[in-house]
C-alpha cells in the first residue's frame, strides 16, 4: 500500500507543542484554524525544525506603531529591551494597511466605536515601521519571553501601570497614542509574523533569528530605526500646539469647537471632525490631526472584554504548580 503524505497545511503543533505556545484553550482552538498562524507555523518549522515550539519559548516580538516612530520612541524602546535582559535576534521593516491592522487586533478592536476605527486606519498606516524579535536572556523555562515582555509593557491605561513599565518609560500622551505593540504569547509571535510579513520576508526573519547573532541583529535594528526617523518627520504630540495650529488653519469658530470637545465637552463624530479640520491638510500635519482626534472622538462602545484576554507570567507559573 502506498502511503499518501500529509498535506503541507495540515502540519500543525502536536499535543505536546500547544502547551508551550499558549495557556489559552480558546486561543488554541482559534489559531488551529487561523490562516496566518498555519502559514507562519509551517515556515517556522521548516527553519527551526520539529522543536519549533520549544525554540519559541524564550522569544518575544515587539513592533513599533507609526506614532512610536514619529515620536522618536523606537531607540528608547530598544534600550529598554537590553536593560531588561532581552537580546535582539532579528528585525524586519513593514507597513500596515487597513486589513493587516484589523487582523492583528482582531480580538481587541471589537470594543472600538466606528469613529475610532476610522482613526486607527489613518494613524497605523502613516509610516513604515519595524518589528523586532528578541530573546529573553533571563528565560526560566516556565514563563515565555513574550509573556514576560507583555507584562513589562504595561497597560495602555496610565492608572493601571507602574513607573517601571515600558509604556510609562515612553510617556505616551494618552491611552490611544501608545507607541508599541507586543505579542502576548509564543502562539501570537507565530500568528503575527504571518500578518506582518509575506512568506519570503517571514522565512528570512526566522532564519535570522535561528542564526542567533545578537550583536549583528541589534546593529541592524538600530540602523533601520535610524533610517525610518530620517525618512519621516518627528512630532511632540503636544495637544495645545495642535489645537492652536488647527484654529489658525480652520478659523476661530472651528478652533473653539475643537478646544471645547478636547476639554471634555460634546464629543465629535469622525465626519464632523473632518469637516472642521482636514487630515490631508499639509499645513496642519497628520499627527496634529491625530492628536486632536484622540481627544475629541468617542473611543469605545459597550462590548465584552478582549475576546482573547492576554495571559500573564502569573498564569503561566500557576500551570506548573
Amino acid at each position: 500500500m502506498t502511503t499518501v503524505p500529509a498535506a503541507r497545511d495540515a502540519r500543525m503543533p502536536g499535543e505536546s507543542a500547544w502547551p508551550a505556545l499558549t495557556a489559552s484553550a480558546v486561543k488554541r482552538e482559534l489559531f488551529g484554524e487561523d490562516l496566518y498562524f498555519r502559514e507562519s507555523w509551517a515556515d517556522l518549522t521548516d527553519v527551526a525544525g520539529p522543536d519549533a515550539a520549544v525554540a519559541a519559548g524564550p522569544l518575544a516580538l515587539l513592533s513599533f506603531k507609526c506614532d512610536g516612530i514619529a515620536a522618536r520612541r523606537a531607540g528608547r524602546t530598544l534600550d529598554y529591551l537590553a536593560e531588561h535582559g532581552f537580546s535582539i535576534l532579528g528585525s524586519a521593516r513593514f507597513r500596515h494597511n487597513r486589513h493587516s491592522m484589523r487582523e492583528l487586533w482582531r480580538y481587541n478592536w471589537h470594543v472600538y466605536a466606528t469613529d475610532r476605527l476610522a482613526l486607527m486606519t489613518l494613524m497605523h498606516s502613516v509610516t513604515d515601521s519595524v518589528l523586532v524579535i528578541a530573546r529573553d536572556d533571563r528565560y526560566d523555562g516556565v514563563v515565555p519571553g513574550s509573556v514576560r515582555l507583555a507584562d513589562l509593557k504595561g497597560s495602555a491605561d496610565p492608572a493601571a501601570r507602574g513607573p517601571e513599565h515600558l509604556r510609562s518609560v515612553l510617556a505616551p500622551p494618552n491611552k490611544i497614542i501608545n507607541f508599541v505593540h507586543v505579542a502576548d504569547e509564543p502562539a501570537d509571535i507565530v500568528r503575527e509574523a504571518g500578518i506582518f510579513l509575506d512568506r519570503p520576508a517571514r522565512r528570512e526573519l526566522f532564519a535570522e533569528v535561528a542564526a542567533a547573532s545578537a550583536d549583528t541583529a541589534t546593529e541592524r535594528a538600530y540602523a533601520e530605526v535610524g533610517r525610518l526617523e530620517a525618512e519621516y518627520p518627528a512630532t511632540g504630540f503636544e495637544l495645545d500646539a495642535a489645537l492652536d495650529l488647527a484654529g489658525l488653519r480652520a478659523g476661530p469658530d472651528a478652533g473653539a469647537r475643537l478646544r471645547f470637545a478636547a476639554s471634555g465637552g460634546e464629543r465629535l463624530t469622525w465626519d464632523t471632525l473632518c469637516t472642521l479640520i482636514d487630515p490631508s491638510d499639509p499645513g496642519l500635519g497628520i499627527w496634529d490631526f491625530v492628536r486632536i482626534a484622540t481627544e475629541v472622538l468617542d473611543a469605545d462602545r459597550p462590548a465584552s472584554a478582549d475576546l482573547l484576554p492576554p495571559s500573564s507570567g502569573e498564569e503561566w507559573r500557576a500551570r506548573r504548580v
